[in-house]
């Protein structure tokens, strides 16, 4: 009993911390040092100082913001204003089309950008009012944007697959691979739930008026709209799996590219790039200081034993491998519920992923796995963020009640494609082996 104390101490500490309102990253840090303090003592404190200095100068990390100013970049420069015109014209004749094209959109978005917030942010500020007016059902109309939006978290070059990649230290490039089937398994059931919710229920997602759409030749000048997002994916993308460039480059390279994009739609100027930047820097120094007090936490938390202990619980359960992965998916679905991605990673990752290895399956293959998972997080009550991030940008008629309700099919077709990569890990390893060639 007293080798939990420690581990006891950590977790009423984290609690009582954000129970008080500190911030995640303080509540992280100051309950391992006080730990420290008191099991270890006063010499501990340069080692957690070292661990967050390791951390600091990963050179990893160099991509995260390349790519984050590249989605700030996106955000303003219009490119999602000239798809959403395209895919409006291109399948708004059909029940639902609008809801469709805003999932191909955010799955476009999501290649390009790497991060959730771009996809759901424009298309709640685009599309959500323009299906409104044309008379679909908010719940065939928010949805899409908050499932579609998600993929960010999944579709290379995902911003927490290049953590994931920091801490499991694997290669990033194999992981970007390995979520692109996932993530394009996604995009597909949500437009197949879509199309056969609609084909079902017309009332819910009627056709555009016929006074409302284009002639073919106006659609092949509408598609001009592609031609800069699937430039950009392909110079960001096809860099790393060519072998070009390595992900930090790529990210560089992206940043490039949006910036050429904003130049290309007029949009480029001193306020934007000013705009984005401070916007970086936000977004940036919130998610280090999370790293840094995870990283606290974790440092503390290996120190006094507490990752042997519960490994040692676990392997000593006897569980077959099966039922690990599924209470491992009960221990991250609990931790998405309260904390973000990149703290349920630095908290968790240490304890299971050793535990992965040791049972013979591969840290690519559970990293995918993860990030299916925290899609559902990024879903589900109370703190789905981009439940929030929605309706700071949604008309004023779409409730929170109403955003809860129209992401429930959604989340269950997450979870059914986390069942499905649980069961068949080939899904997500043939293409890296393809590209990288067997390890």
């Amino acid at each position: 009993m007293i080798e939990w104390l420690p581990i006891m101490y950590l977790a009423v500490g984290l609690v009582l911390g954000l129970v008080t309102g500190l911030p995640m990253a303080f509540a992280l840090a100051s309950s391992s040092i006080v730990v420290a303090w008191i099991f270890v003592g006063p010499m501990s404190l340069p080692f957690v100082a070292t661990n967050i200095f390791g951390m600091m100068s990963s050179m990893v990390l160099v991509a995260m913001p390349l790519f984050i100013f590249m989605a700030c970049v996106l955000e303003k420069c219009g490119v999602a204003h000239a798809l959403y015109d395209f895919m409006q014209q291109l399948l708004g004749s059909i029940r639902g089309g609008l809801s469709m094209g805003t999932v191909l959109i955010c799955t476009l978005i999501a290649a390009m950008s790497g991060v959730t917030t771009t996809g759901v942010v424009t298309m709640g500020i685009i599309a959500l009012p323009i299906m409104l007016k044309h008379g679909y059902s908010k719940s065939i109309a928010i949805g899409p944007i908050l499932a579609g939006g998600a993929l960010g978290i999944l579709i290379p070059p995902s911003v927490s697959l290049i953590i994931y990649g920091m801490i499991a230290r694997v290669s990033i490039g194999r992981l970007f691979a390995a979520g692109i089937i996932p993530g394009l398994m996604l995009s597909f059931l949500f437009l197949s739930y879509i199309g056969i919710r609609c084909y079902f229920q017309p009332h819910l997602a009627p056709a555009l008026p016929l006074d409302q759409r284009v002639s073919f030749k106006e659609k092949i000048l509408l598609a001009k709209g592609l031609i800069l997002p699937v430039l950009l994916i392909f110079a960001v993308l096809g860099s790393i799996f060519l072998g070009i460039a390595s992900p930090t480059e790529a990210a560089a390279v992206g940043a490039v590219g949006a910036l050429v994009s904003a130049a290309i739609n007029r949009r480029l100027n001193w306020q934007m790039v000013k705009e984005a930047g401070y916007r970086t820097m936000a977004v940036t120094g919130m998610i280090m200081w999370i790293l840094f007090g995870t990283s606290c936490f974790t440092s503390i938390f290996f120190r006094t034993g507490g990752t042997q202990l519960v490994q040692d619980a676990i392997i000593g359960a006897g569980l077959d491998p099966i039922h690990f992965f599924l209470i491992a998916l009960v221990i991250m679905i609990s931790f998405g519920f309260f904390v973000d991605e990149i703290t349920e990673m630095m908290i968790t990752l240490p304890i299971l992923l050793p535990i992965v290895i040791e049972l013979g399956y591969d840290p690519v293959w559970f990293g995918i796995l993860f990030m299916v998972e925290e899609e559902m997080d990024y879903l589900t009550p109370p703190f789905g963020f981009t439940l929030f991030y929605l309706k700071g940008v949604a008309p004023p008629e779409v409730s929170m009640g109403d955003i809860y309700r129209s992401i429930i099919p959604f989340v269950a077709i997450q979870f059914i494609v986390m069942l499905v990569i649980l069961f068949f890990p080939q899904i997500t390893l043939w293409l890296p082996d393809v590209i990288f060639g067997l390890r």
